[in-house]
């Protein structure tokens, strides 16, 4: 049976797990994630022996990443920021920002006496955003010897979205509810921002010969190497783990930022290189690789605080987004939905809010006109939240787990 395992067959298996949990994910319009297909398919067959321990490594796919590929996909996720969006919905940025305060707030005190400084932490950065800040915190896991909470990580990542979604879904409902009633929507359709653009660009256009898949891939491995040289320059002596003043997976995200906005990146790189299908996978290939440490008896013992940091967290969320939308004007269902996008990401956002906005017992206008206040904000607070502030939020806590 050993034989059969080879890293073609490996790779083979694990890309099909995850394709049929896209599939679920899909018919259950993001409530069950492909993560939690793959924890379960993965968890099950380790416990059984049915599939190695070792399958995933022998692809090499979770050392690849390690050494450049996250690098790389941050740098990329840069990319894709759009800072006039970030701007435009500047309080909808703040209230997602203050929402990660009362997370943290609630990781380092109450999580922390309850579920112990290690598990309160180590489900922080997931809850904060998704799949790449539960793979910083598992890379900090390994690194520190325990290798089983990074494996706990990403259960948070599986199961966040239980939490999510459903509060959001009722709160946005209400939200939504509530302007078809006040009588106050902008029914005609023209609501164009005629704001003056942001342009940083000094580098003119790339030519036709230098911007094929190799050269926009090759720009963003510069990027990403000036920007770990930098970091590197900036870690604290003595330090173990290794501590950084600017953590590398921040600057990647800068940098990521600054250079495509600068026009030495390609908008949007890896998926103009046509190469992010693939690194997205292999990033997922972490994902059950860090369950093979996790026994049944530790898995059991997992529940308590994957539920208990969860429920904990998100009302951290709530109260703190809840507050800061109060000061900005928001109402506190708005507020808590776009604290909890940190727990959906997209596309969960917009099905959120594209189901919501489809059933309102409402005109066609109206629910346009619901849909053009919503769907900005729900997007806006997911991509703060999970795509960027994540990131940050998982460089500054990771390094703290373990000391």
């Amino acid at each position: 049976m050993q034989s059969l395992w080879t890293p073609l067959f490996s790779f083979a298996v694990f890309v099909i797990v995850f394709a049929f949990g896209d599939l679920v994910a899909e018919k259950t319009k993001g409530l069950v994630s492909s993560i939690i297909i793959g924890a379960a398919v993965y968890l099950v067959g380790f416990w059984t022996k049915i599939i190695p321990a070792s399958s995933l490594t022998d692809t090499t796919l979770p050392a690849m990443m390690s050494a450049f590929g996250i690098a790389i996909l941050l740098v990329h996720v840069g990319t894709i920021i759009n800072l006039e969006d970030l701007l435009k919905e500047w309080k909808t940025v703040l209230i997602a920002l203050i929402g990660l305060v009362g997370l943290a707030a609630i990781s380092f005190t109450l999580s922390t006496m309850l579920f112990g400084r290690e598990y309160a932490l180590s489900a922080a950065s997931p809850i904060a955003g998704g799949v790449i800040a539960g793979v910083i915190t598992n890379e900090s896991a390994v690194a520190a010897g325990k290798p089983e909470l990074g494996g706990f990580a990403m259960l948070v990542v599986a199961f966040q979205m239980f939490i999510g979604m459903p509060i959001a879904s009722f709160l946005l409902k209400k939200e939504a509810n509530k302007l078809v009633k006040s009588g106050t929507l902008d029914l005609s359709g023209d609501s164009a921002d005629k704001k003056k653009k942001i342009n940083l660009r000094f580098i003119p256009p790339m030519p036709k010969s230098l911007s094929t898949s190799s050269w926009i891939i090759g720009r963003v491995a510069i990027v990403a190497a000036i920007a770990a040289i930098l970091a590197n320059f900036t870690a604290i002596p003595g330090s173990n783990p290794t501590n950084y003043i600017l953590n590398p997976n921040i600057a990647y995200l800068l940098f990521g930022i600054l250079f495509c906005e600068f026009g030495f990146l390609e908008k949007n790189a890896l998926n103009k290189a046509n190469a992010y299908g693939f690194v997205g996978i292999a990033l997922m290939s972490i994902v059950p690789g860090s369950f093979a440490s996790i026994s049944f008896k530790a898995f059991l013992g997992m529940i308590y605080p994957l539920i208990g940091t969860l429920i904990l967290g998100s009302i951290g969320i709530a109260v703190f987004a809840a507050i800061a939308g109060k000061l900005l004007g928001y109402s506190p269902a708005m507020s808590i939905t776009i604290g909890l996008t940190a727990l959906i990401g997209y596309p969960g956002t917009q099905v959120i809010t594209n189901e919501v906005t489809n059933g309102l017992d409402a005109s066609d206008e109206e629910k346009a006109a619901v849909s053009e206040i919503l769907l900005p904000k729900m997007l806006v607070g997911g991509f703060t939240t999970v795509t960027i502030a994540s990131v940050v939020f998982a460089g500054i806590i990771a390094p703290m787990i373990f000391k």
